[in-house]
């Protein structure tokens, strides 16, 4: 197992604490969020399964292609001496593609932050360099043997099990933190994503391809897409609703279940001036959602148990650690600015400030964990952590359904044995026919 020092974390959480203080200088929204080492990961394996869509191949990429690309890619942001296996094809637009990305989610990565920390940090009172680009490559790089399939070694049932009990608090831990992402920052594509089918809303990767068709026809985010759909849904009225003909409207009760969800969570958000309350009946609705309709020996319950604890917790914590840094004057700089005392929404509006950000540290200290030792469990397209639809992967989701040809819609099987049928030699009849059977109509 390999074990990650802690200098580049603590170096890392330094950067980010300056980054947020300062944003506001080099950034048009404080509301921007962090990628992660797997959040980064999976948003180059998507950059690179649609470079290779444009270039008249399929939305699919090798895992050693994209391991590969990870290492450029990180070697290259932080000015490192580049490995010494040549760099793929169509590097250079694989690195814009991700760019866009990160761009269009108002999302930046660790090493953005890296980046950014030199022109952003007060000479008097920030360390020069709390890590070295050297210990985030290694930290951002880290990976398990045991991921390249000649390497593997047979799992026992009881590490297997325990594998996938891991597995499933991570994604379950994920899907919890995405729900909290999108409600600091919802031009988020990932996190809704990760969300939009989980618990299971029957809103599949065809539902999915339509929001993003959708985002593209009005250049806009995923969440502002469907968002849309559905409010001029709720208004109605002649010439104002969508039309019958929109591609949405096969997923209008999903859809409508997902935005009410959403809206819920964004009265709870509002409606209590105290950070921790709020943060804690957040993560409940989140938690209830999930586990509905689970028995209570299934894996998710007890991840959704365990996580909703744990977040809890933590923002209380996380609470408690700012209003003793704003009691000394320090102050965080995480949110917009505190709403005027003759404000309408004054109370409501503050309210919301103080939560959103708590969960911005929190999400920060999400981004800055360790990053997913088996690479291969991470992107893998039929990674079977949830149940359901929600097994898809990332890949799988973005990736659109093929497209009818008109061809037979049945099994290969049924297909293969019809043809065998119709070539298999036909019995001569032997039966006497009548000197009259030229007027009878064959059988």
């Amino acid at each position: 197992m390999i074990l990650f020092s802690q200098k580049p974390v603590y170096g890392m959480k330094a950067m980010v604490k300056v980054f947020r203080r300062e944003c506001h200088k080099v950034l048009n929204s404080e509301r921007t969020t962090i990628h992660g080492a797997d959040g980064m990961l999976m948003v180059l394996q998507l950059a690179m399964a649609d470079v290779n869509k444009k270039h008249g191949g399929e939305f699919r990429v090798a895992l050693s292609d994209v391991l590969m690309a990870w290492k450029h890619l990180l070697l290259d942001k932080l000015h490192l001496p580049p490995p010494s296996s040549a760099r793929l094809e169509n590097y250079d637009l694989i690195l814009e593609t991700y760019k866009c990305f990160l761009r269009r989610s108002n999302t930046v990565d660790l090493v953005d932050i890296f980046s950014m920390y030199t022109q952003l940090r007060l000479v008097d009172t920030d360390p020069e360099e709390p890590v070295s680009p050297v210990h985030l490559f290694e930290f951002l790089s880290s990976s398990e043997v045991s991921e390249l399939p000649e390497l593997s070694v047979p799992s026992t049932p009881s590490s297997k099990s325990k594998s996938m009990s891991s597995q499933v608090k991570t994604a379950v831990r994920r899907v919890f933190c995405s729900y909290l992402s999108l409600l600091v920052n919802s031009k988020n594509d990932m996190a809704l994503a990760q969300t939009l089918d989980v618990p299971s809303r029957c809103l599949g990767r065809q539902a999915f391809t339509d929001i993003k068709r959708a985002a593209q026809k009005s250049n806009t985010s995923l969440f502002l897409a469907l968002t849309s759909f559905v409010r001029a849904i709720q208004l109605g009225g002649k010439g104002y609703a969508p039309a019958e003909s929109d591609p949405l409207r096969k997923h209008v009760k999903g859809l409508s279940d997902f935005v009410h969800f959403l809206d819920n969570l964004e009265e709870i958000l509002g409606e209590s001036a105290d950070p921790s309350m709020c943060g804690s009946k957040l993560v409940a609705a989140i938690r209830a959602a999930m586990v509905k309709g689970r028995s209570s020996g299934d894996a998710v319950l007890a991840a959704a148990n365990e996580t909703a604890q744990e977040l809890k917790e933590r923002i209380c914590q996380l609470h408690h650690s700012q209003k003793q840094s704003s009691a000394k004057g320090n102050g965080t700089g995480l949110s917009p600015a505190r709403p005027k005392a003759y404000a309408i929404n004054h109370a409501t509006a503050l309210g919301g400030r103080d939560t959103v950000k708590v969960l911005m540290a929190l999400l920060d200290e999400e981004a800055l964990a360790p990053p997913c030792l088996n690479k291969a469990d991470l992107l893998s397209e039929d990674q079977p952590v949830l149940s359901g639809d929600e097994a898809n992967s990332i890949l799988e989701l973005f990736r659109s359904p093929e497209v009818s040809t008109g061809g037979s819609p049945e099994p290969l099987r049924n297909r293969i044995q019809r043809q065998r049928d119709l070539l298999k030699p036909k019995a001569k009849s032997g039966v006497i026919r009548s000197q009259f059977a030229c007027t009878y109509a064959d059988d």
